[in-house]
C-alpha cells in the first residue's frame, strides 16, 4: 500500500466520521476528497463484501468484485440521486459485479485442465444452508427500483430505524413505510415465481441473514488503491468494473433516455448552416398557408457564417481543421479539463462552447492519466473566444447535451434529473450567453434537444420510453415554444437527431432490437443484463418521405462517437472507434483504431481527415465532431 494511502486511511475517521453517507459521497463529487471516499469504503465495505461473498462461492472473485463495485462507484459517484441512497445504489453495483466475476471465473474454469481441489479461503462467515434463497433474494433486490431497494437497505439489512431511515432521505415515516411494504410485496411475489414461497417472517428471515462480513484492513486498502490509482490495481479489477460500467451505460441508455448514449459516446454535435434569421415567435396559425396568410416582403439580415472548419475532440484537447485535414491546429486552455463530449463553435466560428471541469490539484494529480475517468464532478458548460487561451467563462449551468441558437445569441442545454420514486426526465434550459440568464424550456417528458434548425422556430429531441425493450426511441421536431411540431418516422426507432442546413433531413443513429433465442436470453440475464443491446447504425431521415438511408462503409465493428452536417449541407462527419469481440480479458489490451471521416450523406467518396492507434478496448482518442 501507498505511504499515500496509508496515511489517507489514517487520517479518515477523525476527519470525515461525523458526516452522513451523502455528505461524504457531495464531497467527493465536488471536490475529489479522498478521505471521504476512503470513509465511504470503510462504512459501506461491510455490506457490499457480504454481497460478493453470497454471489461468489470463491474467495478471490468475491476480493476482485468488492474492488471492481468501488472502482464503478469511484467512476460513478455522480449518478447517485439522491445521494443519501448510495447504500441502495452500490448494492445493486455489488451484486452486477458480483454476477460478472462469476461468469468470467466460470468461463476460465471451463477452459482449464481439471485438477485436484484445492480447498479454497475460507469466507467468513460461512455460507449458510439457505444459500440458493439468499441469492435469489439479493438478484432480485437488484430488479428493485432504486428508491424502493435503498429503503430496504437502510432499514433491513442496515438496521437503521424507519424514523432515521426517513430522516436520512428526506421522507416522511409514512411514505418510507409505505415504500418498505411494497418492496417486500415484490419480493414475495418475484420470489415465488422463481419458485421460492416465503411467509412474511420468512421473508424478514431472509433479509436479515443477508449478513455483512467483515472487512480485513488490506482488503479495505485495496479496494481504494484500485478505485482511486486504478493504474496500480489490479487488471483484473479494472477489466470487470469496465465491463460493469459498460453494461450499466448500455441500460440507461435503453431504459432511461438517449442522453446516457451521449454521455458515452459524445454526441453533442450539430450541423448547422447560415441561411436566414429566425423570425420571431408566431402563434400558431402563423403556420398557415401563406395564400391564407401573406407576409410582407422582407429580406432576412444574414445569418452569421463560419469558417468551414471542423473541431473535434482529441485525446482530452481540441482540435481545429480543414474539411481535408490539411490544415490543422490544437487549441489549448489553461486551468479546466475538457469533457469528451467535445466543443461546439458558435456560427460565426468565433467562439466556443464547450463542458469543462477544473483540473485536479494535490493528491488528486497521483491519479494520473485516469484522474479523466475517475473524477465524478459534473462539467460545467463554458464559453471562450477562439483565440483566447484561459479557461473561459462559465455559464452556471450543467448539462449533457447542448446546441447554439442559429443567431449565436442563446444555447440549448438539457440534462438528466432523477427524483426519488418517479422516472428520470430531461430538463431542458436556454441560457443567454451574454447575460447567463436561464429561462426553461417546458418539453414533454423525457425529451432531450440535440439541435436547432437554422430557421430558429424548431429544434430535433429525442424521446425514448421507460419500459425497455418495447420502449421506443423517437425522434422529434418540437416549436420554439416546447410543443410539439411532428414526429418523425414514428414507427421507427432512432435517436440524437442532427437537422441539415436545409431543414429537409435528419443525421441519426438507427437502432434495431434482435431477436433472442431462449438460451440466449437465459445467458444475458445470467450475467445481469435485464434487456439484450440493440443493433446501430448511422442513417439520414428523409423528413417528407419518412424514409430511412443508411450511410455506407461504416465499419460494422465501430461505435459512432459522434457526427454532424457539413454547412452546404452536402457532406457529412463522424467519428468512429473500432470495437473488438471477445471475452473482456482478452480484449482489454488490444491495439484500437479511431477515424474521422469526412463523405457524403450516404457514406459515398468518403475520406479519413484523422486517425489514431491507442492501447485498450474501451480508451477514448477521438469524438464530439462539429462543423462550421
Amino acid at each position: 500500500m501507498s505511504h499515500a494511502l496509508s496515511a489517507l486511511m489514517a487520517q479518515t475517521a477523525r476527519a470525515v466520521a461525523p458526516d452522513t453517507d451523502g455528505q461524504l459521497l457531495k464531497r467527493f463529487v465536488r471536490t475529489g476528497d479522498e478521505a471521504a471516499f476512503a470513509e465511504l469504503v470503510r462504512r459501506l465495505g461491510p455490506l457490499v463484501l457480504g454481497v460478493c461473498r453470497r454471489i461468489v462461492p470463491d474467495a478471490h472473485t468475491a476480493e476482485d468484485a468488492f474492488q471492481a463495485a468501488f472502482l464503478v462507484l469511484a467512476r460513478r459517484a455522480a449518478d447517485v440521486r439522491p445521494v443519501e441512497a448510495v447504500r441502495g445504489w452500490l448494492y445493486g453495483v455489488a451484486v452486477r459485479c458480483a454476477k460478472e466475476a462469476r461468469a468470467v471465473n466460470a468461463r476460465r474454469r471451463a477452459r482449464e485442465v481439471p485438477v485436484p481441489n484445492v480447498p479454497e479461503q475460507p469466507a467468513e462467515p460461512d455460507e449458510p444452508a439457505d444459500a440458493d434463497v439468499l441469492h435469489a433474494l439479493d438478484e432480485e433486490m437488484t430488479q428493485l427500483p432504486e428508491h424502493l431497494r435503498t429503503a430496504v437497505v437502510l432499514c433491513e439489512l442496515e438496521g437503521l430505524s424507519r424514523k432515521e431511515a426517513a430522516g436520512r432521505l428526506g421522507l416522511s415515516e409514512g411514505t418510507l413505510s409505505s415504500r418498505l411494504a411494497k418492496a417486500r410485496k415484490l419480493l414475495a411475489h418475484r420470489l415465488r415465481e422463481r419458485g421460492v414461497t416465503l411467509s412474511a417472517a420468512g421473508l424478514s428471515a431472509a433479509l436479515s441473514a443477508t449478513a455483512q462480513a467483515r472487512v480485513p484492513a488490506d482488503l479495505t486498502a485495496r479496494a481504494l488503491t484500485a478505485a482511486l490509482l486504478p493504474a496500480l490495481g489490479p487488471v483484473s479489477v479494472v477489466t470487470l468494473s469496465t465491463r460493469v460500467l459498460k453494461a450499466m451505460l448500455v441500460q440507461k441508455l435503453k431504459t432511461v433516455l438517449p442522453l446516457a448514449a451521449l454521455a458515452l459516446a459524445a454526441l453533442a454535435c450539430v450541423g448547422l448552416a447560415a441561411t436566414q434569421e429566425p423570425p420571431a415567435l408566431q402563434p400558431k396559425t402563423a403556420l398557415a398557408p401563406r395564400a391564407a396568410q401573406p407576409a410582407p416582403k422582407v429580406a432576412p439580415r444574414p445569418l452569421p457564417k463560419g469558417p468551414d472548419e471542423l473541431l473535434y475532440w482529441n485525446e482530452g484537447k481540441l482540435v481545429l481543421t480543414t474539411p481535408d485535414g490539411k490544415a490543422t491546429k490544437t487549441i489549448g486552455f489553461e486551468g479546466v479539463e475538457l469533457h469528451q463530449r467535445g466543443g461546439q463553435l458558435s456560427p460565426d466560428g468565433k467562439t466556443i462552447a464547450y463542458l469543462a471541469s477544473p483540473k485536479l490539484k494535490g493528491n488528486q494529480a497521483n491519479l494520473g492519466e485516469f484522474k479523466a475517468t475517475t473524477r465524478p464532478q459534473y462539467p460545467q458548460l463554458h464559453v471562450r473566444a477562439l483565440d483566447d487561451h484561459g479557461p473561459g467563462t462559465s455559464l452556471g449551468t450543467t448539462c449533457e447535451s447542448f446546441v447554439w441558437s442559429p443567431d449565436g445569441t442563446e444555447i440549448a442545454c438539457s440534462t438528466l434529473s432523477d427524483k426519488p420514486g418517479q422516472q428520470p426526465v430531461a430538463t431542458t434550459v436556454i441560457v443567454n450567453v451574454k447575460s447567463k440568464e436561464k429561462s426553461p424550456l417546458k418539453l414533454p417528458a423525457n425529451h432531450a434537444v440535440t439541435d436547432w434548425a437554422p430557421d430558429g422556430r424548431l429544434l430535433t429531441t429525442s424521446f425514448s420510453g421507460t419500459d425497455a425493450p418495447s420502449a421506443k426511441a423517437r425522434l422529434h421536431l418540437m416549436n420554439r415554444d416546447g410543443t410539439e411540431h411532428k414526429a418523425l418516422a414514428p414507427d421507427t426507432n432512432a435517436m440524437m437527431g442532427q437537422i441539415s442546413p436545409d431543414g429537409a433531413r435528419v443525421l441519426c443513429v438507427l437502432l434495431t432490437f434482435a431477436t433472442e433465442t431462449a438460451a440466449e436470453k437465459k445467458a444475458r440475464e445470467d450475467k445481469g443484463e435485464r434487456f439484450p443491446e440493440p443493433q446501430s447504425e448511422l442513417a439520414v431521415l428523409d423528413i417528407a418521405a419518412g424514409k430511412f438511408t443508411k450511410v455506407r462503409d461504416v465499419p460494422a465493428n465501430a461505435d459512432i462517437f459522434g457526427y454532424c452536417w457539413a454547412p452546404t449541407g452536402k457532406q457529412i462527419a463522424y467519428t468512429w472507434r473500432q470495437k473488438h469481440e471477445g471475452k473482456p480479458e482478452d480484449i482489454a489490451g488490444k491495439e484500437t483504431e479511431s477515424r474521422l471521416i469526412v463523405c457524403d450523406p450516404d457514406g459515398q467518396n468518403a475520406k479519413t481527415v484523422a486517425s489514431a492507434k491507442e492501447t485498450g478496448q474501451w480508451h477514448i482518442t477521438l469524438s464530439g465532431v462539429h462543423w462550421r
